[in-house]
This record gives structure tokens, C-alpha cells and sequence, in this order.
């Protein structure tokens, strides 16, 4: 929802408005006072007065606009921006019959008036403000006994209200252009608003369906994963089916660890395809490399493929959205398993490593590589180079923007026939720790068994 300052933009002139009339109010007080000091020429007393009526009533209007603001009373602010004017009028053609009348150094100020008159008003009350304006200082002009008396005094006061006159025209024109500029803008705003929260649920959407991708690209890997330990857990059971009265211990304890290795597949494909990407936390990104490495060894692909991972002791510690981390790893190994379907022993390593404040993640293959002409698009939304129903060219493009949204970038390095080489850069966090010797060793042992 917009602030009421935005919304309402008659609030923030008033405010404005009042603020202006602070000083002024405080100036015509001063003024008084360095009169009645040093040159004893003007009504103290009234001039005075209308300083101190200036800034009470101002007072009132402040805690006013304070309460209209709270009950988003536009009707309200109307009324109030008419009534200051009429007030402020008052007082000024009090203060110009007191000090000169038609030579007064303040007659000016009108025409100041009728600027804020077509700021703070609609048009038609603007026209009204000059007759008011005129009115009430004819009368005041009248009470000090300061009426115009000769033509060229008659030809003043004609000139002066066709100076408020023109005066309301113009800032009226141009006011008005503003408007409605200021409504185009509104409209747009409100057009760009809807469109960013349509782009970021397609967004989402294409996330989750990458992600189903992968998903359905490790199927059958998932499937020979838990066939196997469902076929071992056959066999234990029939085994004790058979011999009952054999009390083995050592079943139960098989049965339970074929069990935990279903549930540790299982709970690896819920946590990756989770369609939330989670806070961000700043976490050893070694451990998030050798758990995607986990993943993506269900794939049955990776049974002909040579993976090797060297996670360095000194890789270190990254703000990051795990999962997304997680996901932008699994699509670069699943792509590069693609690129190697030709490829005599093919072969990908997985590595680590810090590089001055960044922190490194690296995907290389020794496939066929990327062509030179493909190189600036690879990131670009639907482009890809696999025949068509064989990928949806959006992998790369929201591993791309993943960790952009990460304050980091992924570079790549390729030659024909020479492989290719994806590299994740991740600001690393400063002051932190890297993670122990023992615990990096134990995390590459882990994935190296792929």
C-alpha cells in the first residue's frame, strides 16, 4: 500500500504549507518587535497580534493535519487547505493596510498566495481565491482609510489584481500538466507493480519446473537406488521366515540401515525439490557441494562416468540460499552428464577453492565443449544446443540468475574438444573461519565414492 504522503498528496503540501507558515508567522513577531525598539513607525500592538494569531492558529492546523493524515480524510484536507488561505489572506491584507497600504513592501506577498492558492486548490476555487483576495484588502484598505484616491493609485490596484490573475493562470496550467503527469506515472507504477509480481511467480514457477526436470531426469536413478535395498531387505526377511527360531540380531540391524538409506534418498529428493529457497545463511559451502554430489549420484549415468571432487581446506564460508546453491550445482553436473553421452572416458571434476574474497566452485568435463558463436548466450532464457524435448533451455538461465541473486556470477571457459569449465564465484564472508582440515577430508571422502 502507498504511503499517504503518495496517495495523498494535498497532506504533504499542507505539512508544507504550515512549515512555511512557521517562519512566516515568526517573522511578522520579529518584526513587531524590532519596530517597537528601533523605529516606533507601525501599530505594535496589532502587528503583533496578528503574528501571535498567525502562529496559534497554525498550532491548531498542525495537530489538525496530524489527525486527518490518520483518518485519511481527503474531504477534510480540502477544508483545511481553504480555510488556511482565507486565514492567511486576512492576515496579509491586515498587515499591508497597517504598513503602506498600496506601497506597502509586503503587496507582493499576494502574489505568493495565489501560487499556493493553485498548488492547494482545485481550479475553480483558485479564481475564487483572487476574488477573495481582493476583497479583503479593499475592505482592510478601506478600515486604515488607504482606498485609492488618484489614477495612477486606481491603475495599481487594476494591475495588481491582474497580476493575481495571471498569476492563478499560469501556475494552474502548469499544475496541471503536472497532475495529470502525475497520474500517468501512477498508472504506470501500478502497471510495472503488477507486472514484477506476475514475473516473480513465473519465476518461481520456472524454478520448480527445472527443478522437476532434474527430478525426472534422476528417476531411474531413484528408482534402482531404492530397489536395491528393498531387494536386500526381501531376502533378510524371507531368510528369518525360514528360520524363525534363529534369534539373529544382526537381521534387525541390516533391516535398519537398508531402512535409513531409503530414508536418506527420500529426504535428499524432498529437501531438492522443496519449492522454497529458504533464508539465507552463511554456511561452509563444502558441506552444499557434497550433498548436491549425493544427489546427483542416483543418476544411473554416473555409473559410466569418472567423478572426482578436490573440496579445499581453505575453501570458506558464504552468505547463501542453500538450496538454491544446492540446485545450481545439481543442473551443472546434470549438464555436464549431457555433454559426456559421446565422450570416451569421460570424466568430471568437482572443485573448490578461495580466490582473494571470492569463493570458488568448479564444474569441469572433458566433453566436446561449447562452440565460440554459443558461448554469449549459454545464460540466455530457452537457448540451448540439445534437440528438441531434450532440455528446456532454462537451466543455465536461472542457475545464472540464482546466484546473481546471491551477489555472485558464474563464469565460463571452454574449447572445442577441450571441455568445458563452469565456475561459481561467491563473495566469502570476511573474518570467518574456514571449516577444519578433518571435516573438508571427510566431506570429499564422502562424495569421491560417486
Amino acid at each position: 500500500m502507498l504511503p499517504i504522503q503518495r496517495r495523498y498528496p494535498l497532506a504533504s503540501q499542507l505539512a508544507w504549507f504550515i512549515r512555511l507558515r512557521w517562519i512566516a508567522g515568526t517573522g511578522v513577531v520579529a518584526g513587531a518587535l524590532v519596530d517597537r525598539i528601533f523605529f516606533h513607525q507601525l501599530p505594535f500592538i496589532s502587528i503583533f497580534a496578528i503574528g501571535g494569531t498567525l502562529l496559534l492558529a497554525n498550532l491548531g492546523m498542525w495537530l489538525l493535519l496530524a489527525k486527518l493524515r490518520q483518518n485519511r480524510n481527503h474531504r477534510g484536507l480540502f477544508r483545511l487547505a481553504t480555510v488556511q488561505m482565507v486565514l492567511d489572506l486576512f492576515c496579509l491584507s491586515l498587515l499591508v493596510s497597517w504598513t503602506g497600504g498600496l506601497d506597502s513592501p509586503i503587496l507582493s506577498l499576494f502574489v505568493l498566495h495565489m501560487v499556493f492558492a493553485s498548488l492547494l486548490l482545485p481550479r475553480s476555487m483558485a479564481y475564487a481565491a483572487v476574488f477573495v483576495a481582493g476583497s479583503l484588502l479593499v475592505g482592510a484598505l478601506s478600515l486604515a482609510d488607504r482606498l485609492p484616491k488618484t489614477a495612477a493609485q486606481m491603475l495599481h490596484l487594476s494591475g495588481m489584481t491582474l497580476t493575481l490573475i495571471l498569476t492563478v493562470m499560469l501556475t494552474t496550467h502548469i499544475t496541471r500538466d503536472l497532475r495529470r503527469h502525475r497520474r500517468r506515472l501512477i498508472k504506470q507504477n501500478r502497471r510495472i507493480r503488477r507486472m514484477s509480481r506476475r514475473l516473480r511467480i513465473h519465476q518461481r514457477a520456472l524454478i520448480r519446473q527445472e527443478k522437476m526436470v532434474a527430478l525426472g531426469q534422476l528417476a531411474a536413478g531413484v528408482a534402482h537406488e531404492i530397489t536395491n535395498p528393498l531387494a536386500s531387505m526381501d531376502s533378510l526377511l524371507q531368510l528369518a521366515q525360514r528360520k524363525p527360531e534363529a534369534n539373529r540380531g544382526d537381521i534387525f540391524e541390516k533391516l535398519r540401515a537398508q531402512i535409513a538409506r531409503i530414508s536418506t534418498i527420500i529426504q535428499q529428493m524432498r529437501q531438492f525439490s522443496h519449492p522454497a529457497q529458504g533464508d539465507a545463511q552463511v554456511l561452509p559451502l563444502n558441506t552444499i557441494v557434497a550433498q548436491a554430489v549425493e544427489i546427483v549420484r542416483i543418476d544411473t549415468r554416473t555409473e559410466k562416468v569418472r567423478i572426482t571432487t578436490d573440496l579445499s581446506n581453505s575453501f570458506g564460508i558464504s552468505l547463501v540460499r542453500p538450496q538454491a546453491l544446492q540446485q545450481v550445482i545439481v543442473n551443472l553436473i546434470i549438464n555436464a552428464l549431457d555433454a559426456l553421452v559421446e565422450t570416451a572416458d569421460p570424466h568430471i571434476r568437482i572443485s573448490t577453492r578461495r580466490q582473494d574474497r571470492w569463493n570458488l566452485i568448479e564444474v569441469a568435463d572433458n566433453g566436446p565443449g561449447i562452440k565460440p558463436e554459443h558461448l554469449n548466450r549459454i545464460f540466455e532464457p530457452f537457448f540451448t544446443t540439445k534437440p528438441v524435448g531434450k532440455g528446456t533451455g532454462l537451466g543455465l538461465s536461472i542457475s545464472y540468475n540464482l546466484i546473481r541473486r546471491q551477489n555472485g556470477r558464474i563464469d565460463v571457459q571452454s574449447t572445442p574438444g577441450g571441455g568445458a569449465t563452469f565456475t561459481v564465484r561467491l563473495p566469502a564472508v570476511v573474518g570467518a573461519d574456514p571449516p577444519a582440515a578433518g571435516n573438508s577430508t571427510a566431506l570429499a571422502a564422502a562424495a569421491k565414492h560417486v
